[in-house]
């Protein structure tokens, strides 16, 4: 679980005609971990490249040098992909597994050690585990520069070697969070009393006011065709997610998620759970069953803020609001009508909702003209949306109505993206809303079931929201992008 180089490289676009000089921010060997690769591979084994050389064939290989041109080796269609996983060839040799994580215009890279017994075949990823280590630590090393400005990165340096010393001594990952090895770098003291043990991966107490913070998110993912072939999808699901700032230094969190009202809630009927919890009801529904039953988990929560789990809630009816989508296009100038109904079993209090209709392959708009029934609308800054504001309430119908005239001119936005597919009357319109202290599956966070052990006062903050995933609705008058399930599989799936 060791890594052999590190790497953090600007995205530069430029051509193979350009010379690229000084194009790498920071770098890292670690010949100790050079050195047990070059005896266990003998005649085969493969140098690190030059710092120039590694980059130059990175920007390469992702695509950023000769983007404009069709090169067989890396742009075709057979080629297996396994992002963010990469192989990079350079003068010295085929560089693999490298490990690359792209923020804010910055690739951040790292070359796993393979082990030993491996190193004869070229193994399936899993079976490294410097992979995924390898992952974390670009992940960390990331999230310690957020602060810092992408032009800054290389005036820290001495600060990224401090931080390299501390999670990954001599290339050994032993640290990939980046809170407590940044805790260890600058030595915080941690107020622990010597009669108590402290976790390694805990090195320093939080000092302060006790406060435990959850947050229930729920989404909505939803497609809506309006045609009698076609069945509408939706596909609800959340994650619950959990800051705990206790002044002891290893505590048990016991927490319940129930339902609001039982009878009429949608079960989960899936658990997934992250690495940190010692107990939960994961239990699998089966089938037909519909009894809302609450989950209970106890974990140990880390210093961070993480994603302690996250569900899926399959017996959704019908979509929070059902939306109707009718345009035809005629020359330059189209024609459309927008019926969007809420659901009554959906809180009518939004902090947002928002309906975006984009004009894909038609020029740019010169004018519109609506009516609305609710809310108001306007043009995006590029001319290619048609966004309306529905506002945080529909009315006592649970009704909104839009109807538009948009006129269009000949003239191209070159900074937008247009859809291939969605051409003549093949259109679609997007959803966005945000509902604050509601969950459609009914599920909630019961904080009369918390428990902390060992016992300690805190105060416990708990937040609910409802938002809106990919959730289109396609013009009943065009094709639409769709997929169905053979029918074989179907019978299959209904045996089993």
């Amino acid at each position: 679980m060791s890594i052999r180089a590190l790497w953090i490289v600007p995205i530069v676009r430029q051509s193979t005609a350009d010379l690229l000089q000084d194009n790498i921010i920071f770098t890292r060997y670690f010949p100790l971990i050079e050195k047990k690769v070059r005896s266990a591979n003998g005649e085969a084994y493969i140098s690190l490249p030059s710092p120039t050389e590694f980059s130059n064939a990175l920007l390469f290989e992702l695509g950023f040098k000769d983007e404009e041109k069709f090169i067989q080796s890396r742009d075709t269609c057979q080629k297996v992909e396994r992002k963010p996983v990469f192989e990079v060839t350079t003068p010295a040799g085929t560089v693999w597994p490298v490990v690359v994580v792209e923020q804010r215009g910055l690739l951040f890279c790292c070359l796993p050690l393979v082990p030993d017994n491996l190193t004869t075949s070229r193994p399936d990823l899993i079976q490294i585990p410097g992979v995924s280590l390898g992952f974390s630590l670009l992940c960390g090393l990331t999230d310690f520069l957020r602060q810092c400005p992408p032009s800054e990165v290389a005036q820290r340096s001495g600060d990224l070697h401090l931080y390299l010393n501390t999670a990954a001594p001599f290339g050994r990952i032993s640290d990939v969070n980046c809170d407590t090895v940044m805790a260890k770098m600058y030595n915080k003291p941690s107020y622990l009393p010597r009669a108590q043990k402290q976790p390694s991966w805990k090195p320093v107490l939080h000092k302060g006011k006790n406060i435990l913070y959850l947050a229930l998110t729920e989404n909505i993912r939803a497609i809506q065709f309006n045609k009698e072939n076609t069945a509408d999808t939706f596909d609800l699901y959340g994650s619950v997610s959990c800051k705990s700032d206790l002044e002891v230094a290893l505590s048990d969190v016991t927490i319940n998620l129930s339902y609001n009202s039982p009878e009429s809630a949608i079960p989960m009927d899936n658990l997934l759970i992250h690495p940190c919890v010692q107990s939960a009801d994961c239990s699998m529904l089966q089938r037909g069953e519909t009894k809302a039953a609450p989950r209970r988990i106890r974990f140990t929560p880390p210093t961070e803020m993480f994603t302690l789990c996250h569900y899926t809630a399959s017996g959704l009816k019908g979509p929070p609001i059902k939306a109707v989508y009718d345009m035809k296009m005629t020359d330059n100038r189209a024609s459309l009508t927008i019926q969007l109904t809420l659901s009554d079993k959906v809180k009518n209090a939004f902090e947002y909702c928002e309906m975006q209709i984009p004009f894909h392959n038609r020029g740019i708009i010169s004018s519109q003209d609506s009516s609305v029934s609710q809310g108001n609308t306007l043009i995006s800054p590029d001319k290619k949306i048609l966004v309306w504001n529905i506002g945080q309430k529909f009315p006592k119908s649970l009704n909104a109505n839009l109807e538009a005239t948009v006129v269009f001119t000949d003239a191209k936005s070159p900074s937008s993206f247009d859809d291939p597919f969605c051409t003549d009357q093949n259109a679609y319109a997007q959803l966005f809303f945000k509902i604050p202290d509601f969950t459609h599956s009914g599920c909630c966070i019961d904080s009369k079931s918390i428990q902390v052990s060992p016992s300690t006062k805190f105060k416990l903050n708990t937040v609910h929201e409802y938002l809106s995933a990919e959730y289109k609705i396609w013009n009943c008058n065009g094709d639409v992008l769709s997929s169905s399930v053979p029918k074989a599989l179907l019978k299959q799936m209904a045996d089993m």
